[in-house]
């Protein structure tokens, strides 16, 4: 075993070294559980013409149709953090995701619009602890200086779960229907509870990690210990939310969440619009292309960022991860804003593809320094649920702005412009308000 022992006279310090690396195995598998989440997202973007066509639904009602997922999601945000205070991740994560699979796989069968809405408002309410559940599954097992790249492998399968589904869900609904397409595809979630119930135990209590790993893991995540103060004061709603740092985190995730949420939803429509002509096939390959380009490339830059920060217990503490957050957003606008004049299609699968991984490695490391700002741990539940619910609120309204401007004629060259825009103003309140520790 490799650990490093020192004997200063009061007894061995715990390992602060490990050779070993199977708490990789955990990264994974909140990778996974993302990645299923957001296929089973995607599909509805996918069968979006053909459920419009089907239904003779307009832009707008298919941009309500399209944020009715955010509804529910954003709607369990902040009593999902009172949920997963009260009875624990162990506990509600394998529920949440046994519900959203069923109600997912249910959407193959509604033969109404009120019928769609119902069951997008539902996924919605079953994915909503994803996030912070996960957080909290990283902070349970993951080092400080590893923080950033476990949170970016979780967030990667945002970014995965369109890239591998967009390409299959556009042929299954071409060749066999929509319906098909959300039956087979949303069944994944039942393989991935089935190995997570085997696999997780806290790192106490993993008999499949080594004794080494363990002890390394324990001694260098962070504790909850706040500078200059000895116990921390216990952090409600209303407390968070009169604290800037918290308030600053919330604004950031939103424009982030915005930007990701209108891509995630109209960008297949984009591309088969009047504005690039592409067939429903085509169109598929290409958004795979786009998300898989910034799968690789986002575990990559998580990694990246990592390395660059190098951040002390204390450097965390002060919230200096927001400077690599803010760096991050602001190429995302330039990506953005650039991205209508892109006319070769290679090119604009690689400036989308670059739009793509800056967003979603700004949303990972946003929750990172949420989680090195975090000192109270009985609250950490919602305090993640918090700023997710911030993130989802504004989100939510991507799809239906999008809808709104594209059925008003004004085409998407404008939603890129104003998507751009606000990830400026997102930009500046992430540099500056989130400074200090969660704490009065």
């Amino acid at each position: 075993m490799s650990i490093d022992i020192a004997d200063n006279g009061s007894g061995p310090t715990k390992a602060t070294t490990s050779r070993h690396y199977r708490r990789g195995v955990i990264g994974i598998m909140l990778l996974l559980m993302i990645t299923i989440g957001y296929v089973d997202r995607m599909t509805m973007s996918i069968s979006g013409p053909v459920i419009a066509k089907e239904f003779g639904l307009s832009p707008l009602t298919m941009g309500l149709l399209f944020s009715a997922f955010f509804w529910g999601y954003a709607a369990m945000m902040v009593p999902g953090g009172w949920f997963i205070d009260r009875f624990g991740k162990n506990v509600l994560l394998p529920v949440a995701v046994f519900g959203w699979t069923l109600v997912s796989i249910a959407t193959g069968f509604m033969t109404s619009v009120a019928g769609l809405f119902g069951v997008r408002i539902l996924l919605g309410v079953g994915e909503a602890p994803a996030y912070p559940t996960g957080n909290l599954v990283i902070r349970e097992w993951v080092p400080l200086k590893e923080r950033g790249v476990f949170t970016s492998l979780m967030q990667t399968g945002s970014l995965l779960g369109p890239g591998l589904a967009t390409a299959p869900a556009a042929y299954v609904v071409s060749t066999y229907g929509w319906r098909a397409a959300f039956v087979i595809l949303s069944s994944l979630g039942f393989v991935w509870l089935m190995g997570w119930l085997l696999l997780y135990r806290s790192p106490e209590k993993a008999r499949w990690l080594t004794e080494d790993e363990r002890d390394f893991i324990v001694a260098t995540r962070e504790q909850p210990t706040v500078l200059g103060q000895a116990t921390p004061v216990r952090m409600s709603i209303p407390t968070l939310l009169a604290q800037r740092s918290m308030l600053g985190i919330m604004a950031a995730n939103g424009a982030q969440t915005y930007a990701a949420y209108f891509l995630l939803t109209w960008l297949p429509s984009y591309l088969v619009s009047s504005d690039r002509h592409f067939d429903l096939a085509h169109s598929g390959n290409l958004t795979s292309a786009m998300y898989l380009f910034a799968t690789v490339a986002t575990i990559l830059l998580g990694r990246l960022a990592d390395r660059w920060l190098s951040l002390s217990d204390e450097r965390a503490k002060r919230g200096e991860r927001r400077i690599v957050v803010a760096v991050l957003m602001i190429a995302s606008m330039v990506a953005l804003a650039i991205a209508p004049w892109v006319v070769n299609q290679y090119l604009l699968v690689l400036t989308i593809g670059i739009a793509l991984t800056v967003i979603m490695v700004s949303i990972a490391l946003t929750f990172a320094l949420l989680n090195d700002l975090i000192v109270d741990e009985t609250s950490a539940g919602r305090t993640f649920s918090l700023m997710s619910f911030c993130g989802q609120v504004i989100g939510l309204l991507a799809p239906i702005v999008t809808g709104w401007i594209v059925g008003l004629g004004a085409g998407f060259t404008v939603v890129f412009i104003a998507t751009a825009a606000l990830l400026a103003l997102g930009t500046l309140i992430v540099w500056v308000l989130p400074t200090r520790q969660l704490q009065p």
